[in-house]
């Protein structure tokens, strides 16, 4: 039995856009740390925040 190799494209960060190299097709990595991670949940709460209140 072969091992079933998928090529993944490398996609941005979603903070800083650098590209990451995709290891698992199932779960695409999305954030180059854990901080990029936090400062893009604490900024979609602050936008959530702001909507709420215009």
């Amino acid at each position: 039995m072969g091992v079933i190799e998928i090529e993944v494209e490398p996609l941005p960060c979603t903070w800083c856009k650098r590209l990451l190299e995709q290891r698992r097709w199932w779960a695409p990595k999305r954030f180059c740390s854990p901080w990029h991670r936090v400062k893009y949940r604490v900024m979609q709460a602050l936008g959530f925040v702001a909507d709420i209140l215009t």
